[in-house]
């Protein structure tokens, strides 16, 4: 603990505050900060392991609010309160406001964060219900989030929240396919939940695809198919006692909003083959499988090879990189957003990159964005990446990343905010 610490929790055990010490810490309000945090110092639940607390709740994001929540807590749980046995708790009260009240709506979830590192969501199958499955959603975003806090690898958090969404997913497609009475289509994750870079309130970008009629037209359940998605995306968006599930995002999808939400694979490749753009090449860099009928979501696969990994890339194909990537920046610019500079036009140059290379498909990838990373490759094996190696900017994009995803926890992103009023 350096000197700056020591002091103020010395101070704060004596019930003073020091505002100037507190607003070297960031505090905004450094006056209110060190009234919520005397409080928080003397409340008799709270008083006699504060010099260990303290401390994690000072190193936070927001301490006033951290300190106003942990008092909250604590009078809900009265003696039940062990700050020892979750030692990583107030930093977490004091980082994001959505996972505090998670906390106070459900006080007991607090032992999903037992030990100086709680262990990471647990891989089994999630309950193909729907309570259970925000449940679980829930307290694996406690577990990630104050791993994330407690220092393990960061590259670990995003393989953990997509992981988690991947269970989610699954277990919300059976729940659904058992409503409609029907079984379920492929599912393909697109986007960052394809790559594996979801973070704490990203949406997901979905893919369905049904396999070919055997007379070439419509299966008789093609109603029941769409049934069964609008179940499944009614049901994971709607707010609820226990939060809400995932916002869904199926606009990827062949001809959009305008396109049906469930193609055939012939058709879905007939539309790529004879319309598909540049743009969509790129998005299906990260298309990954993730539950539902497997021989459907092969042939779909397969048949995608061609039409991402050409063997040759042509100048059109570079001038239209560049085009979308002026597109973006004349949008965000025109939206009062000007980060050029950030993890978009990143992205943008790595797509670049290895579009001018020629990607090829190896036997043991998937679709990450950024190339082939350490704990996809060794994790999570099977379907489709480049082979080549790793772009020299990785090191840096993963920084955009980390700082993306820990503004995403606290909740100051306009996605954040609307996962806040949820």
């Amino acid at each position: 603990m350096d000197a700056l610490l020591r002091t103020l929790v010395a101070g704060l055990a004596r019930g003073e505050a020091d505002a100037r010490a507190l607003e070297s810490l960031g505090c905004a309000d450094p006056a209110r900060a060190g009234e919520r945090l005397c409080a928080a110092a003397a409340h008799p639940a709270l008083a006699t392991t504060r010099e260990r607390w303290l401390p994690e709740l000072l190193l936070s994001a927001r301490p006033a609010a951290g300190a106003e929540y942990l008092l909250e807590l604590a009078a809900r749980l009265g003696g039940r309160l062990d700050l020892a046995a979750v030692p990583l708790l107030p930093r977490l009260l004091g980082s994001s406001d959505a996972l505090a009240r998670v906390l106070l709506r459900h006080p007991n979830w607090t032992a999903e964060l037992a030990g100086a590192l709680p262990g990471a969501p647990s891989a089994a199958d999630v309950e193909p219900e729907w309570t259970p499955i925000r449940i679980a959603k829930y307290k694996g975003l406690l577990r990630i989030a104050a791993r994330d806090l407690g220092g393990r690898p960061f590259e670990q958090s995003l393989a953990e929240l997509s992981q988690l969404a991947d269970r989610c997913l699954a277990a919300a497609l059976a729940c659904a396919g058992a409503e409609a009475g029907v079984a379920p289509p492929a599912l393909f994750a697109l986007g960052k939940l394809g790559g594996y870079e979801l973070n704490f309130s990203s949406d997901v970008d979905l893919l369905f695809i049904r396999e070919n009629a055997a007379d070439g037209g419509e299966p008789a359940e093609l109603s029941r198919s769409i049934e069964l998605i609008r179940c499944f995306k009614k049901h994971l968006e709607v707010p609820s006692e226990d939060g809400f599930g995932y916002r869904i995002d199926l606009e990827l999808r062949p001809e959009g909003r305008q396109g049906v939400i469930v193609n055939s694979v012939d058709s879905a490749l007939s539309h790529y083959e004879n319309f598909g753009h540049d743009w969509e090449r790129q998005m299906l860099i990260r298309l990954r499988f993730v539950a539902g009928a497997r021989e459907p979501g092969e042939a779909f696969e397969r048949g995608l090879r061609p039409f991402v990994w050409r063997r040759t890339v042509g100048n059109d194909a570079v001038r239209a990189v560049r085009a979308m990537k002026r597109r973006i920046e004349d949008e965000r610019l025109e939206a009062g957003r000007d980060d050029r500079r950030g993890f978009g036009e990143l992205a943008m140059l790595v797509h670049r990159g290895w579009r001018g290379r020629g990607g090829r498909f190896g036997a043991g990838g998937r679709g990450d964005r950024l190339g082939p990373r350490p704990w996809a490759a060794q994790a999570l094996p099977g379907g489709i990446r480049p082979e080549r190696g790793r772009h020299h900017a990785l090191p840096a994009s993963d920084t955009l990343v980390r700082a993306s995803g820990r503004r995403r926890m606290r909740g100051d992103t306009p996605s954040g905010r609307c996962a806040r009023h949820l």
